[in-house]
């Protein structure tokens, strides 16, 4: 387990316009992370999210509506005083006993980066939540070696931050605690942070040419994925397009044609 010195640990959450989960993130992160400062790092936020968020004593609030998403997270390690800082999304939701599991890991390594579930919310409603599937998320880690990093980049700075610790020799774990929850905002079939397009089978439709060749950048400038699983992604897409739209239409096909 790890010692005194592990604690407190300052939270970094990144917020625009977030006022729908916002009161239970917090409260959740009050609950589960050792005193701390909550730094709120926003972006310019125009509903209740700046109200919510001034309702925290143990919140410091940073309107910067000129900082891009890893812009805010570097300004919110410089901001931080503790040695180990939290980075948790806005709309996420801690379960009781999140950070029990992930401090066992702390003593040991640099990083701990802990699993989320993913609730799909369509047009909003929160009592329709759809749960989706589980991956990597939510992550403590140690201050110092992210002050020298450069993280300019409107998403992606998550992948920036695990290249760099690989670099500098860090221990960075993963860890399969699955106690936070994730709840992606869908409106209509949008993501509104992204623009990318949902269908409910099987995965997503449509991603926006400018986020791709971001992704795309990205991928490339910090090696992310290999280049044979690149490969694979443009020779067997279309395949997997096709068995999915086959799939939709078998029925209906063989209906139209007759055969049935």
């Amino acid at each position: 387990m790890p010692t005194e010195n592990h604690l407190p640990v300052d939270v970094i959450v990144r917020t625009k316009n977030s006022e729908e989960l916002l009161e239970a993130c917090l409260q959740s992160i009050c609950n589960e992370i050792p005193a701390g400062k909550i730094l709120i790092i926003d972006g310019g936020s125009t509903d209740k999210t700046l109200e919510i968020a001034y309702g925290f004593k143990r919140a410091s609030v940073y309107i910067k509506p000129e900082l891009n998403l890893g812009q805010a997270t570097k300004y919110g390690f410089l901001t931080a005083e503790t040695e180990w800082v939290a980075i948790i999304d806005s709309d996420i939701i801690l379960r009781k006993g999140w950070f029990e599991d992930m401090k066992k890991y702390m003593v040991d390594s640099d990083a701990v980066e802990g699993c989320r579930i993913d609730h799909y919310r369509f047009d909003t409603r929160v009592d329709c939540t759809r749960l989706s599937y589980a991956r990597f998320g939510q992550t403590i880690l140690k201050r110092e070696p992210v002050l020298s990093m450069n993280i300019d980049v409107p998403f992606g700075e998550d992948l920036i931050i695990k290249k760099n610790f690989d670099r500098q020799g860090k221990t960075w774990k993963k860890v399969l605690n699955y106690l936070a929850d994730h709840y992606t905002k869908i409106e209509g079939s949008t993501q509104p942070r992204t623009g990318i397009v949902f269908k409910p089978q099987p995965d997503i439709m449509y991603i926006p040419k400018k986020i791709q060749i971001q992704q795309g950048r990205l991928a490339r400038k910090y090696q992310t994925i290999p280049k044979k699983q690149v490969i694979k992604m443009a020779i067997l897409a279309p395949v997997y397009e096709a068995y999915w739209a086959f799939k939709r239409n078998f029925w209906f096909l063989l209906a139209y044609f007759r055969l049935i």
